[in-house]
């Protein structure tokens, strides 16, 4: 065995527990403990009872520390079980910066989904899925000392602290741990129902369904949150011009909302911007398919717009909430960057050598104050006001769409931090 392979398998070995740690403190809110004890201290935690989220996350961090430092290996030498570790390492890391996308440390949620997160959902049940993850790291922990006794041969005191480590994380109460922690998720909202958007890509992918339609709405609103600064006029009709289409084919569309919607489209088309480039390109793209997929639905079979489609279109009435909230919060940086245009009272000219005057189109950067720019912005703080309680309540079932009916007599548990820093848990039940 090659000491590439060896010394992957343990460099591997402890950053699958590094990332679960982190997985595990992005799903709270914050570290669960203040610092990383050392072995003695942590076992003594982890024989405790009653505060399970604070001993997963000193036992993932203790397991993690090997008293050495072994040289990386580069990716084209290591072959085999350190391969696949090194495969496991990246999977964990994509699940955190997934989260991270949702919920920042130390900043507010910058999605729906985050916000969701944040309130609770998920949470137990994502601390399930960490809590399996861990169970099977240490089974690789319990034969970890073993693989490496057959392969280390005279460098058996080079390697003695991983197979150390190892054997400390097999031997301690971690695995106990794990196994509440997997019987408290049982019943609660799982975590993987959560609505990742993914980014918006370039080309558009055709839209045909309202699966489709959704991961593009999603991708894109989730997209220009993120990125207010980078939006221009041309998201800003896409967007008013999707909410009106899907109010008028849904059967829900009352006149005032259509209105609302109808608003807020015709004065976005009266604002122009520097083109989109990028990525802003790509999330245009996303909504013209969409636009493109709701104009292509003809009238249903009973005379009604939508007709067999309204369960389709009903899906996606449950993005315009957030999407008109997306909307004027790029409204607002665009202004601030004077990057928004609208035309300027009309101007009388005369070409050179004829005696016509000629009205001249000309453009300025918009203004709050603008009669074009009030209009857009009340449209969509209206359309906010109107679906608030709508929002509010299907913030988390849209995101986790098959919550457990309450117990009032037996609540679930849920253990969260109190404090992220004091290691601290207080049980809270939803």
């Amino acid at each position: 065995m090659a000491a590439a392979d060896i010394n992957a398998a343990v460099i591997a070995r402890s950053a699958i527990y590094t990332q679960l740690a982190r997985a595990t403190a992005l799903l709270v809110g914050g570290r669960p403990a203040a610092e990383v004890p050392d072995r003695a201290r942590a076992t003594a935690i982890l024989a405790r009872h009653g505060q399970t989220l604070t001993q997963l996350y000193v036992g993932l961090q203790s397991a993690a520390v090997v008293d050495r430092d072994y040289p990386p290996s580069p990716a084209a030498m290591v072959t085999g079980p350190a391969r696949s570790l090194r495969r496991a390492v990246d999977a964990i890391g994509v699940i955190g910066d997934i989260l991270a996308s949702h919920v920042p440390p130390g900043q507010t949620p910058r999605t729906p989904e985050g916000l969701a997160i944040q309130a609770g959902g998920g949470v137990q049940s994502g601390l399930a899925d960490i809590a399996r993850l861990t169970s099977a790291a240490i089974m690789i922990d319990i034969a970890l000392p073993g693989w490496l006794d057959q392969r280390r041969g005279h460098l058996i005191e080079i390697y003695r602290p991983a197979a150390e480590a190892a054997r400390w994380t097999a031997s301690s109460r971690l695995s106990a741990v794990a196994r509440e922690l997997i019987a408290l998720g049982r019943g609660h909202p799982r975590l993987h129902g959560l609505d990742v958007a993914r980014p918006p890509l370039n080309p558009a992918p055709a839209v045909s369904n309202a699966g489709d339609a959704v991961a593009a709405v999603s991708a894109a609103r989730t997209w220009m949150w993120q990125n207010p600064s980078e939006l221009t006029s041309v998201h800003l009709q896409l967007g008013t011009q999707l909410g009106l289409a899907v109010h008028i084919l849904s059967s829900t569309g009352d006149p005032e909302m259509i209105g609302g919607w109808r608003q807020a489209a015709i004065a976005a088309a009266d604002l122009r911007a520097t083109p989109p480039v990028g990525p802003a390109c790509d999330t245009a793209a996303e909504l013209t398919e969409v636009l493109r997929w709701l104009r292509s639905l003809s009238t249903g079979d009973r005379g009604e717009p939508g007709g067999r489609h309204l369960p389709q279109i009903a899906r996606l009435n449950a993005e315009l909430p957030f999407m008109a909230a997306t909307l004027h919060k790029g409204l607002s940086a665009a202004l601030q960057r004077r990057d928004l245009f609208v035309k300027d009272e009309g101007v009388l000219q005369r070409p050179a050598g004829s005696l016509v005057f000629r009205a001249a189109e000309r453009w300025r950067p918009a203004v709050r104050g603008d009669d074009v720019v009030q209009d857009l912005a009340r449209a969509l703080v209206q359309r906010q006001d109107a679906d608030n309680d709508h929002a509010q309540v299907s913030l988390s079932a849209r995101a986790f769409p098959n919550p457990p009916r309450p117990r009032p007599s037996t609540p679930e548990p849920s253990w969260l931090p109190a404090d992220p820093s004091s290691g601290r848990d207080v049980h809270r039940s939803r």
